[in-house]
């Protein structure tokens, strides 16, 4: 394994009196909305498959990779304008960063209600569980024994619960999310210093549509918080013509700086990809990162007109 890798991910996820990020991270989140946010599940009046790949810091052996799908659809869609509506889903991923694997699957419900003005608010809860796995034995560093974080186990895999609730407030331009990943404070006690304990990430997010007759200009950002860590923040702005083509240029915290291309191939599929360049120091080992989501939707299969939607789905 790469030595510098190497000394990263030591320093990220074995670090006893650290807390460290623990959730993946994402590109394109306007795209992938329902992956941080149980509220989202059923926001529009039909079904919605999400399937997605990120490979961060391209030419790192062991460099993070991450697969994710997920489904969700609203449980009374015959009623075409309902005053408050049910929304369920399902979310899984397999995540993996050198030595460690973590994979995933959680449930979803959410509750939406109608508001004034035509905003909706919708609060939600993902229940699931989690499997991690070390494999120390991968480790090739000199006088391993010596550290206790990595003798005590040549394999190591823990499985703990995970409860996540959201919120979301919306109407035809504007969107705002909040939630907590990982409100369960699993402790990973059979591993490394026997100290670790994972904590839970806040995930506010929120945008606006500015609506044109062919443009429209949606600024939005997604802000990650922790305890114990500094905060991130994407700034992202995403130009779209005509509902068909949307081109998006972003920064991740100022660490880097990406660019997505959003493409509406069928009238119920979209395709994205998004390039992202490090602007820090792993710049120059491995700058790049690449991601793809693709979207499915049964809206406009289905036959269906809606007179209210999120603008971040439109």
């Amino acid at each position: 394994m790469n030595n510098k890798l190497l000394i990263f991910l030591l320093g990220v996820m074995l670090s006893g009196g650290v807390k460290a990020q623990q959730h993946p991270s994402y590109t394109q989140y306007t795209l992938n909305r329902f992956a941080l946010n149980p509220a989202v599940a059923g926001i529009i009046p039909c079904s919605e498959l999400t399937m997605g790949n990120r490979r961060q810091w391209t030419g790192f052996e062991g460099a993070p990779t991450l697969y994710v799908s997920s489904f969700h659809t609203r449980v009374n869609k015959d009623d075409k304008y309902p005053k408050n509506f049910h929304g369920v889903g399902i979310s899984a991923f397999d995540s993996r960063e050198g030595f460690s694997a973590t994979t995933g699957v959680k449930l979803a419900y959410a509750y939406h209600i109608k508001l004034a003005r035509n905003y909706r608010a919708s609060v939600g809860v993902f229940a699931g569980i989690q499997n991690k796995s070390f494999l120390f034995n991968q480790i090739n560093i000199a006088n391993k024994g010596m550290d206790p974080a990595l003798n005590r186990e040549e394999g190591s895999t823990i499985v703990y619960p995970e409860i996540s609730p959201g919120g979301f407030i919306y109407n035809q331009n504007f969107y705002a999310g909040l939630s907590m990943i990982q409100l369960y404070p699993a402790r990973i006690d059979r591993i490394g210093t026997r100290r670790n304990r994972l904590t839970g990430h806040y995930f506010l997010t929120s945008g606006y549509r500015f609506r044109g007759r062919i443009l429209h200009y949606i600024p939005s950002f997604l802000f990650n918080f922790s305890p114990f860590i500094s905060p991130t923040m994407d700034l992202t702005l995403t130009v779209e013509y005509d509902k068909t083509i949307s081109l998006a240029l972003g920064s991740k915290y100022l660490n880097s700086g990406y660019a997505t291309l959003q493409l509406r191939l069928f009238s119920s599929v979209t395709l994205g990809y998004s390039y992202e360049y490090a602007l820090n120091e792993i710049s120059n080992v491995a700058p790049t990162t690449h991601e793809i989501v693709l979207t499915i939707g049964s809206c406009n299969s289905e036959g269906r007109e809606t007179k209210f939607i999120c603008p971040a789905y439109e």
